[in-house]
């Protein structure tokens, strides 16, 4: 016992005492979630752009106030701090220069002609307005339609017009998420509503009337209240932020396996390349060597949850999320993360004493890094549905086990009580299997030459003697 606690404290030190291991921990979060952090810094530095748009106006009257609204917009940009800017569009300080087009209606040469100054950067874009925009809606019905026909015909949310006329097009190599795109969209529908006052001859309505007519209603969205604050409503921001509240807890598991488990690869690869392992043999059994790999291995792991647990913890009190942050998730945590390294980092341990390169050990951990990644491929079906088929199917199989079932507990869904329990006997047990057959393997792949090219044949080691 003596000699698996000294193997155990070697690996511990050899695993946190290095200078790689600390810059790891730092970058980490860093490659993950920093462009999270950057994002606001980024648009600061690509914005202050004049975007320059080319407007083919069908209508014939539109571009002197378009361009005028423009210029108005630019001000507002300008006076604007980049923190309220930042919220009219991506890049809070582009501005946008309008030109028009040669001709009032494009031909597929014309179109062909713009979408080259944009690809060559002269232009950042080019709208087609039809001319059939601000026409008066035909609400006759057709020869032969009946009245309950006639009035099917629907019109669109943002212009009104009715299905058979032409909407306006924007064209740009970021189209469906630009600024511009959504600033344009705003200032023609407004044109557009007061054309169809004047129209239809309702310019003496109180335009408050004519608001509450047009008015939108939207469903807001809130999670379930708690007791202390039945009243308390949510903002669209705190709505996602609980969303992906789970997302983070379990992307926390994620690095805290992958960064115990890859160090197992490498240390066994180094060891049996540099013979180092058949000095350790003379002293200590296989079992010994790898018992006290995995419990070092486990030590070291404990010290990154415990620094990122503050960490994320210290962020959701700053976003005044701790109380969406279910606190009986964190023994479960802890369990559920203990028994996920052994798990892995035992699968890790054995391919690095079995093969000699690192193409082979890149080749037998492709199927192992699919079983780790599958909750992170669905981890929203999951967050959307904790008790549904999904999340609860990949909570008692082995491998996705840990993140699926921490992700579910996380959300704030009452999860059956015996559902964790069980999960944890499903992987108490298949983790004891794995360290078992682990063993079996790492014994006789320790001191072979030969290097293992298939998951088949790592297997057949767990029954070899020698």
């Amino acid at each position: 016992m003596y000699k698996l606690f000294v193997i155990a404290y070697r690996e511990y030190v050899a695993m946190v005492g290095t200078k790689a291991f600390v810059f790891s921990l730092i970058m980490m979060p860093v490659l993950m979630f920093g462009s999270f952090l950057l994002l606001p810094t980024l648009q600061k530095v690509g914005g202050n752009r004049e975007l320059k748009i080319v407007i083919a106006d069908g209508t014939g009257v539109l571009f002197e106030e378009l361009q005028k609204s423009a210029q108005a917009y630019n001000e507002t940009i300008s006076s604007q701090p980049a923190s309220d800017a930042g919220e009219l569009g991506m890049s809070p300080n582009d501005r946008y220069i309008l030109e028009p087009a040669s001709s009032a209606t494009l031909s597929d040469e014309d179109r062909w002609n713009l979408s080259e100054s944009i690809r060559q950067g002269k232009i950042y874009g080019f709208v087609e307005i039809p001319r059939s925009l601000l026409d008066k809606p035909d609400f006759t019905p057709a020869a032969g339609a009946n009245v309950t026909e006639s009035a099917s015909i629907s019109t669109t949310e943002t212009t009104g017009a009715t299905k058979s006329q032409e909407l306006p097009k924007f064209y740009s190599f970021d189209s469906m998420m630009s600024p511009a795109r959504r600033w344009l969209s705003g200032w023609l529908s407004q044109r557009v509503r007061t054309t169809r006052i004047q129209q239809f001859q309702l310019d003496s309505l109180d335009p408050r009337i004519l608001q509450m007519v047009r008015s939108d209603v939207e469903v807001v969205a809130n999670r379930p209240v708690e007791k202390e604050s039945p009243q308390k409503d949510q903002s669209p921001l705190d709505a996602v932020k609980a969303m992906f509240l789970p997302f983070g807890v379990m992307m926390l598991m994620f690095l805290v396996i992958m960064m115990a488990a890859q160090p197992m690869l490498e240390s066994a690869m180094e060891e049996k390349s540099l013979r180092i392992s058949e000095v350790l043999i003379g002293a200590v059994s296989p079992s010994q060597l790898m018992g006290g790999k995995l419990l070092g291995n486990v030590a070291g792991s404990m010290v990154i949850f415990l620094l990122y647990g503050c960490g994320g913890l210290f962020v959701l009190n700053q976003q005044n999320l701790m109380a969406s942050l279910p606190m009986s998730v964190i023994p479960w945590f802890i369990i559920f993360q203990i028994l996920g390294v052994l798990f892995f980092s035992s699968i890790f341990l054995v391919v690095g004493s079995s093969v000699n390169e690192l193409k082979e050990a890149q080749s037998l951990l492709l199927p192992v890094w699919l079983m780790l990644m599958a909750p992170v491929m669905v981890w929203f079906i999951a967050v959307r549905d904790p008790n549904g088929l999904v999340a609860t199917t990949l909570s008692f199989f082995p491998p996705s086990c840990p993140m699926t079932m921490v992700l579910r507990l996380a959300s704030g869904t009452t999860v059956p009580a015996w559902q964790p329990v069980v999960g944890a006997i499903v992987m108490l047990l298949s983790t004891s299997f794995m360290v078992y057959l682990a063993g079996r393997i790492y014994r006789v792949g320790l001191l072979r030459t030969d290097g293992v090219r298939s998951m088949l044949q790592l297997l057949r080691r767990a029954s070899s003697r020698g």
